[in-house]
């Protein structure tokens, strides 16, 4: 079956570029032909046959005139008399690319794992070679060169990833569905052109046919990987951002969307959480995913840089009104074919303001919700809500109640339940035999084979930029739906995950370093407010932070947007030179043409905007008797289209996987392994790892760095601030605008009609006797005391045998756990001080009550017995068993006999 080319090495001679790949086994090699001769045409040639290195060899040694030699690029050039070694050990070809002379190869020359997901690993570039085809080298021309130059501003280096056997431009989910596991796993890969970089760059490799083996494509974006520890397992937690390719550009350059509904600063979020204790293949695997998008709001608008004057912001013009919301309706079509229903759309855009701003996308933005709802059924309505964060950010000084994480985690956990996570595995019957509290209203569904427990719908956040403020929303969306998928997993008790807890605070540093990333891309600075910001935390350390990257963030927008704009429609193919305009890209004083052509038209529907323009062509009007059927109906026809016919051969320039072939290429099956290697590798991810005892464990914190974070006691003894301090924290920021304080809930949230009917409807884990949402799960009745269980390690136990509650003390449940946890794992540190052993010989302190009797019997490992009773206590006992037997003293049968014998 043909895979991925792992190890590429490119050729050179005067006529031709010879690439020599092999698979990963390292058996079969393939050879693929590049003429050199006509540099503006792209003449290529690939034998559809495996070589082995014999045979390579032999055709090496042909090509160059039987000489063996083979000389590195480095070397002069006189010295060339056979193959010239451009390229080894190449990792992929990136694709080819043209500007005005000749063709130029893109070639990844080194790269390194950073995650797997499974079997699956996934790599980050480091560093490419751009390699020009063409007999003389680089073209002498000025436009040229000014073209390669601008070209390779887009730093390859940063933020580049791909992967061999996954497709990392779709989520976890559609991989997991596009598979076919009755037929071991196998799967085409096939991508998303939405978040492919280097579409453009394949073209002129797939109109030649050559076969996909040989290229990888790439996403830009943001992978992240860390490990988690616990007494009864490991699990792995991987952070992933894909930027979206359609509409992409610079933060002024690049607002609200295109009449095809692709909106700016478009990125796709997944967490995925994988048991390692589990297999790597999904159908066998542990595995839970969630989705969760930022974009742009989805209108026709735009800000100009030159109307802020040297301070403030540009003021925001909304360019077209849309009676009809067609730019919106575009965008919501295509994120329902993609996500399905329900919609939650997480507006966190300012409402009332002094100097109205914000709130024009907010007013024109619910005008197009509400126009588009009308159209739809009750149970596909878009879910609208706007949360106005930067005032509730204030109005927590004065209510701390009213917290900006605390609100997002209670609109995050009704929507969650709505829409759903991904699993490879069942829900638990403890889940449905005894729900959790958090779980009354979620709404399972399964795929179409109940193998996996689906997400369905998507929640979108977004405010002006989509960053910071967007950052922390999906950090607190993030948590919660962590909480949920450990609670699936059986790791929590309740899906509620502490914000203090050290897996807390690991996800906040991904989810910074993750918002750090796209604000760099997209803006040209880092976070200028970040999630400790809102977690009012150290406040004065931040707010000099806020200062710099304000700063940075303003140089970035007024001097360099331009060129990296450029640059990206470039790289993308939106401007191609000498096809899309006879001006060169830096003699356009705008690129809107580009996006914007006079040919694209919207011809859809506005009242069927669901419905694309091919679904309209292929509706049929179905004549009626008005009599039987007053209302009408319309009944949707499926064209077959006819499947394309590839060439002789085409079976072998598509790839194809499978799991045992996953199975083989991870644990190198085909070659001895080194164990050097394994443990090396075991012991760089045990470095890596957090070590907790519980996912909701806090981390210690030494006495210097008490002062970083605020605690309750630390308000309590905080006195009235300086005017002048007091009057600093109320400027407004780069995202912040003087407005009035109000502490109404009614000026922090508003929602929707349709947002309270989709929260408030009841789930389908819970049912009753009439109820029959799910045919899968029975109904059981719900226990009316709801106790906690004794520790995650007994979570398993239940699920098997459905045990009641044990009713013990919580001295006697710390017992255990220390007993517990030096069952599945011990250190040396903690041998001594909870090491199984009698409980007879703990050494407890005089201070503290004696323990009372328990039903846990004194026992270790390996062994168990009665407690030790001492010789006072045995004899005592014997003799109060025995009372009619136990001799008086004479003293007190003198004292008896005269009451005995008295009246």
């Amino acid at each position: 079956m043909p895979c991925r080319l792992r190890k590429i090495t490119v050729y050179e001679t005067k006529s031709r570029f010879y690439i020599i790949g092999c698979d990963s086994t390292g058996s079969r090699y393939n050879v693929l032909k590049i003429d050199r001769i006509d540099p503006k045409a792209l003449i290529t040639g690939e034998p559809e046959y495996d070589y082995t290195r014999e045979e390579i060899l032999e055709l090496l040694a042909t090509i160059s005139d039987g000489s063996s030699v083979v000389y590195r690029s480095s070397s002069k050039k006189g010295a060339k008399s056979g193959l010239v070694e451009r390229a080894t050990n190449a990792f992929g070809i990136l694709g080819v690319v043209r500007f005005v002379e000749g063709y130029y190869l893109i070639v990844i020359t080194r790269a390194h794992a950073v995650a797997t997901l499974g079997y699956h690993p996934v790599y980050k570039i480091v560093e490419v070679a751009m390699i020009p085809i063409a007999m003389d080298g680089v073209s002498t021309s000025s436009e040229e060169q000014k073209y390669v130059k601008l070209f390779q501003s887009v730093d390859l280096s940063t933020d580049f990833y791909f992967s061999y056997s996954y497709d990392l431009s779709r989520t976890f989910q559609e991989n997991s569905l596009r598979s076919d596991w009755k037929n071991n796993g196998q799967r085409r890969l096939e991508a998303d052109d939405r978040f492919v970089w280097n579409s453009f760059l394949l073209e002129p490799l797939r109109k030649n046919l050559i076969s996909e083996r040989w290229y990888v494509e790439i996403v830009h974006g943001y992978v992240r990987q860390e490990y988690i520890f616990l007494p009864i397992g490991r699990i792995s937690l991987t952070l992933i951002g894909r930027r979206s390719t359609k509409y992409a550009g610079t933060r002024f350059l690049k607002r609200g969307a295109n009449p095809d509904g692709n909106v700016a600063n478009y990125v796709e979020t997944e967490q995925i959480i994988w048991d390692m204790a589990s297999s790597g293949n999904v159908a066998n695997g542990r595995f839970s995913s969630f989705v969760q998008m930022r974009g742009s709001v989805p209108m026709r608008w735009s800000q100009d840089p030159s109307t802020r004057g040297v301070v403030g912001k540009p003021l925001i013009l909304i360019d077209n009104h849309e009676p009809h919301a067609q730019t919106a309706a575009s965008h919501f079509r295509e994120v329902r074919n993609k996500y399905g229903n329900p919609i939650v759309i997480m507006n966190l855009i300012k409402r009332n303001e002094k100097r109205r701003h914000e709130g024009v996308l907010h007013t024109q933005f619910l005008k197009n919700i509400e126009y588009l709802n009308q159209f739809l059924d009750d149970s596909e309505k878009l879910c609208y809500i706007s949360f106005d964060v930067a005032r509730c950010n204030k109005a927590a000084n004065s209510m701390p109640s009213i917290n900006v994480l605390n609100v997002m985690e209670d609109l995050s956990m009704k929507s969650i339940l709505k829409n759903g996570w991904f699993q490879s595995f069942p829900l638990s019957e403890r889940v449905k035999i005894r729900p959790r509290e958090g779980f009354d209203t979620l709404d399972v569904r399964l795929s179409e084979d109940g193998r996996f427990m689906i997400q369905h719908g998507i929640c979108r956040t977004n405010c002006v930029d989509c960053l910071d403020r967007t950052n922390v929303a999906q950090f607190v969306i993030a948590k919660v739906a962590l909480g949920c998928q450990l609670c699936a997993m059986g790791i929590l008790d309740e899906p509620n995950l502490s914000l203090q807890s050290e897996v807390c605070r690991l996800l906040e540093d991904m989810f910074d370093e993750h918002g750090d990333t796209m604000a760099l891309q997209y803006a040209g600075s880092q976070l200028v407010h970040s999630i400790k910001t809102y977690k009012k935390t150290a406040a004065f350390q931040e707010r000099r932070r806020d200062v710099f990257q304000t700063l940075s963030r303003y140089y970035s927008n007024t001097f360099n947007d331009w060129d990296k704009q450029m640059a990206i429609n470039l790289f993308l193919g939106v401007f191609r030179p000498k096809i899309t305009s006879l001006k060169n890209l830096w003699d356009l004083t705008s690129d809107h043409d580009l996006h914007f052509p006079y040919s694209l038209k919207v011809r859809t529907d506005y009242c069927a905007w669901i419905l694309t323009e091919k679904e309209l062509n292929d509706l049929v009007f179905i004549e009626y008797d008005e009599k039987e059927n007053p209302e009408g109906y319309v009944e949707v026809h499926p064209i077959e289209v006819e499947k394309r016919r590839g060439s002789e051969g085409s079976e072998y320039r598509t790839i194809q996987f499978s799991s045992d072939e996953d199975f083989r290429d991870y644990h190198k099956t085909y070659e001895f392994t080194s164990l050097d290697d394994r443990i090396g590798r075991l012991i760089s991810i045990e470095n890596r790892a957090i070590q907790v005892d519980g996912i909701n464990e806090e981390p210690t914190t030494h006495a210097q760095f008490l002062k970083l974070w605020k605690t309750t006691d630390t308000k309590e003894k905080e006195t009235k601030k300086p005017a002048k301090k007091e009057k600093e924290e109320k400027e407004s920021d780069d995202e912040d605008d003087d407005e009035c304080n109000s502490t109404q809930w009614s000026d922090v949230v508003e929602a929707q009609k349709e947002w309270y009917e989709l929260v408030n409807s009841p789930g389908n884990v819970i049912k009753s006797k009439q109820s029959a949402s799910i045919k899968r799960y029975p109904a059981s009745p719900q226990p009316k005391n709801r106790r906690s269980l004794l520790s995650t390690g007994l979570l398993f136990a239940k699920d098997i045998y459905n045990l009641d509650h044990l009713k013990t003390q919580p001295e006697e449940r710390r017992y255990y756990e220390k007993y517990a946890v030096t069952a599945f794992k011990c250190n040396v540190r903690d041998w001594d001080s909870v090491k199984p052993t009698l409980l007879s010989e703990f050494k407890i302190s005089p201070e503290f009550e004696p323990r009372r009797p328990t039903f846990f019997t004194a026992d270790d490992c390996y062994r168990s017995e009665p407690p030790e009773v001492s010789g006072n206590s045995e004899r005592f006992y014997i003799k109060s068993s025995n009372p009619l037997t136990t001799e008086c003293s004479a003293r007190d049968y003198e004292f008896f006999s005269k009451y005995i014998e008295a009246p």
